[in-house]
């Protein structure tokens, strides 16, 4: 599993975190007035605000795959390079991409890792997670964690969502954060942590967190009778005091 140090300039009280997952660009149900909302929230608070790409950048319908691919509005290529447009202004707040199963459909037909190739455009690479990874930020003297992984299965309710995640989550980070199941949700949990130097157990909060989506109800969600939720992207919020520590989460709708 791969770990990335994320470059924190200068002190903030506070670092957001804009989880940004499961975006679909093709997809004829992109909901746009959302996505301009949370790149503006981005670009008002950009000397403390922090990007994690989670999975599912792109619709990429293909021939033998799930969805109706005379209803995606690009073609994948096309796709991709509006993913690349859309991100770079922004390139230097990336600190942490997955792919999801929207995004290997196409490497697991033709081979081509399209969101390698992705970071790889925005010159990147090195935030480059595949499937999974952990991106760790340090500033004033606090650490927090968050564990990235996209997300696989079903999750037609929010308690599979819930189960799938705790079964999922294989390290100790702060916060284990998925995509995949269109879901707004963020729940916090207790873990018990030993301190042997000071011989105590110690009581973390942690978090448990599924980053939604910005799409509306696409074609093939209905004809399956998928559950339809509301597009929404989450800002997790580090505080920068050592004996302060909080996380909070948020939702841009």
């Amino acid at each position: 599993m791969k770990y990335i140090k994320a470059n924190i300039q200068g002190k903030p009280k506070e670092i957001n975190l804009v989880l940004m997952n499961d975006l679909h660009f093709g997809s004829e149900a992109v909901d746009y007035g959302l996505l301009e909302r949370v790149f503006d929230f981005i670009a008002s608070n950009r000397e403390n605000t922090r990007i994690l790409i989670n999975g599912d950048l792109i619709e990429g319908v293909t021939k033998n795959s799930k969805g109706d691919i005379y209803t995606q509005r690009m073609t994948p290529e096309e796709q991709l390079e509006f993913a690349v447009e859309t991100f770079k202004p922004y390139k230097d707040l990336i600190d942490g991409v997955t792919k999801g199963n929207h995004d290997y459909r196409i490497e697991d037909e033709v081979s081509i890792d399209i969101v390698k190739w992705f970071c790889k455009e925005l010159d990147i690479l090195d935030k480059y997670m595949e499937f999974e990874g952990v991106v760790g930020y340090a500033w004033n003297k606090c650490f927090y964690s968050v564990e990235m992984f996209h997300g696989t299965g079903g999750g037609g309710t929010i308690g599979s969502v819930e189960r799938n995640m705790t079964k999922m989550r294989k390290t100790t980070a702060d916060v284990f954060y998925c995509g995949h199941w269109h879901k707004e949700f963020a729940k916090p949990f207790k873990e018990y942590n030993l301190d042997p130097y000071n011989k105590c157990v110690r009581e973390v909060k942690k978090w448990l967190i599924c980053g939604n989506t910005i799409v509306q109800t696409a074609e093939y969600a209905k004809k399956f009778r998928y559950q339809e939720s509301f597009p929404s992207q989450a800002v997790v919020t580090l505080r920068g005091e050592q004996k302060k520590r909080d996380i909070k989460v948020d939702w841009i709708r």
